[in-house]
């Protein structure tokens, strides 16, 4: 079982999360274009946060296409939901609701998503089961998980300037993000739970900022990291500062900083 301590308070942070969306959209994108939406279809959206990829899908009012988002989150629910109010999106709506017991019968959606969502539940297997249990005989599903911890180039740099300096019981766990990691390893799961066709790939992208100043401010602000900035001295959240600036310093070209990350993509049909 992981170390609890060391993670971040989801409902404490719903409302400043969304600094990530503009870094993670390509990974949105990518699951979208593997994902074969027809008409009319239903789809679900796995551990979705505050509402991606489920907000997209929904953008692009395709022809009778409705989705629903779940979360375990309540304010993450609540941010998810207030967006697609905003921008007036009748064909989306999201539900409090643990992916391990998912509330609906069998067969009740036509596609399954999920994006950096699967790898970290209590119990990962359980929610691979009840999203194929959900899915229809034929409809399709597209996830993207963590790989290797080194091509979450970012979050591995900030647990490398924040585990040297943080206690032990506040330092970022490096294996709770890849613990579905490999060509292998997720594909077998949904194998062994009815998944008919399965494709997988790693999945490159970048992470573009203008300056580190913007990179120190997503750590800083977006409230991932609050747990560790809070157990350090100012001086000391500095030595981290230092610490991360030096080691993405490899990806600063010219004026700006372009940081390749890599997940995993799988695909495919129950």
């Amino acid at each position: 079982m992981h170390n609890k301590a060391s993670l971040p308070n989801y409902e404490q942070i719903a409302g400043r999360l969304d600094m990530w969306i503009p870094h993670l959209s390509p990974v949105s994108e990518a699951l979208l274009e593997r994902l074969l939406v027809c008409s009319n279809n239903r789809i679900l959206d796995i551990a979705c946060g505050t509402g991606e990829p489920g907000l997209t899908l929904a953008r692009q009012c395709l022809r009778g296409v409705t989705v629903v988002g779940v979360d375990s989150s309540t304010a993450m629910v609540l941010v998810a939901s207030s967006k697609a109010v905003s921008e007036g999106l009748n064909n989306i709506e999201f539900f409090v609701m643990e992916a391990q017991r998912l509330s609906w019968p069998n067969d009740s959606f036509d596609g399954v998503l999920s994006r950096f969502g699967l790898m970290l539940l209590d119990n990962p297997k359980a929610g691979c089961f009840e999203m194929l249990r959900v899915l229809k005989v034929g409809g399709h599903y597209a996830v993207a998980v963590w790989d290797e911890i080194q091509m979450n180039t970012l979050f591995f740099s900030c647990a490398q300037a924040f585990n040297q300096r943080v206690p032990a019981q506040f330092q970022l766990n490096l294996e709770l993000p890849s613990r579905l990691a490999g060509s292998s390893v997720l594909p077998n799961i949904l194998q062994e739970y009815g998944a008919n066709e399965i494709a997988t790939e790693l999945f490159t992208f970048e992470m573009k900022f203008s300056s580190f100043q913007e990179i120190w401010k997503l750590v800083e602000n977006s409230g991932l990291y609050d747990v560790q900035l809070g157990s350090l001295s100012i001086d000391e959240q500095l030595g981290v500062k230092e610490h991360l600036s030096n080691l993405v310093s490899e990806f600063k070209n010219n004026n700006e900083y372009l940081i390749p990350h890599s997940c995993r993509l799988v695909w495919g049909k129950k």
